[in-house]
C-alpha cells in the first residue's frame, strides 16, 4: 500500500481518481483528516469535519466487471472487522454502504469505477469514518454518531489489510456469512428508495452478488441491485 496523507482536501475520492487516471497502482491511498467537499452516494454531500478519518484507495480488479458490485459489501466487512479489532466497538452493517452504531451512521462507503489513460479499469473505494468527537449539524444529530479514535493511519492500514485479498474474498464468497451476521436490517421493515419512488417492504436476505432480497407489502419479492433502504423501525427516520 502507498499512503498519501493530508490535513485537508476537497475530496479524497477526487484526488485518488486523478491519480488512478494517471496510472496509480493498486492500494494507492489518499488520506485526509478533513474534507471540504466530501461526497456520498447519489452526489450527496458528506459531512467531513476535522478529526475524522477519510480516505480513498485505488483498486485494480482483474475480475469481470459483473463482480464490481461486491466490492462495497466486502469493504463494509473490512471496516467492521478493523473497527472491532482496534476499538472493541461492534457496529452494524446497513445495505448498501453504511455502518451504524446504535442505529446511527458512523461510516459511509462510496465505490466509483473508471478507466485510466491506458484503457485499464480501476475502482476508487472511498470511506468516511466519524472518528472525531464533534457536534453534528442539527439535521444530522438524529442520524449520525462517532467512534472516537485518533490514529487515522492505523485505522486506514487495518482496513486496507482486511481488503488486501478482496478478489479472493469476492470469488470465494467468504465475506457473505460475516456480512449477514452483522447486518442491521435483515428481517426488519424497511423503506426502499429507488428511482424516486418509496415502497414499504421487509428485508429478507443478502444474495451472493450483494443484492438485497425484499418482500414488498403487495407480496412481490424483488432482488435489489440499486437504490437504498431506510430503517422504518428507527422511527421512520432516514439514515
Amino acid at each position: 500500500m502507498e499512503l498519501h496523507i493530508y490535513e485537508s482536501l476537497p475530496s479524497t475520492n477526487r484526488t485518488a481518481h486523478e491519480a488512478a487516471l494517471g496510472g496509480a497502482k493498486e492500494l494507492y491511498t489518499v488520506v485526509a483528516r478533513q474534507q471540504t467537499a466530501g461526497r456520498g452516494r447519489l452526489s450527496r454531500s458528506f459531512h467531513s469535519p476535522a478529526g475524522g478519518t477519510y480516505f480513498s484507495t485505488v483498486l485494480r480488479p482483474t475480475l469481470p466487471m459483473t463482480y464490481f458490485g461486491r466490492i462495497t459489501p466486502v469493504a463494509a466487512v473490512a471496516v467492521h472487522r478493523a473497527l472491532l479489532k482496534l476499538t472493541g466497538v461492534k457496529t452494524e452493517i446497513k445495505w448498501v454502504n453504511d455502518l451504524l452504531l446504535d442505529r446511527k451512521k458512523v461510516c459511509g462507503i462510496l465505490a466509483e469505477s473508471g478507466t485510466d489513460k491506458d484503457g485499464k479499469p480501476f475502482v476508487i473505494l472511498g470511506m468516511g469514518i466519524n472518528t472525531a468527537k464533534v457536534s453534528f449539524p442539527t439535521e444530522l444529530q438524529q442520524q449520525a454518531t462517532f467512534i472516537p479514535y485518533q490514529d487515522p493511519v492505523a485505522l486506514v492500514e487495518a482496513i486496507l489489510n482486511e481488503l488486501a485479498d478482496y478478489e479472493q474474498i469476492i470469488q470465494t464468497g467468504s465475506w457473505l456469512a460475516y456480512y449477514r451476521s452483522h447486518a442491521a436490517f435483515l428481517g426488519e421493515d424497511v423503506l426502499v428508495i429507488k428511482d424516486d419512488k418509496i415502497r414499504h417492504g421487509t428485508a429478507l436476505e443478502i444474495l451472493e452478488d450483494g443484492a438485497l432480497r425484499v418482500r414488498f407489502e403487495n407480496g412481490e419479492i424483488e432482488a435489489l441491485r440499486g437504490g437504498e433502504i431506510s430503517l422504518r423501525s428507527a422511527q421512520n427516520r432516514k439514515i
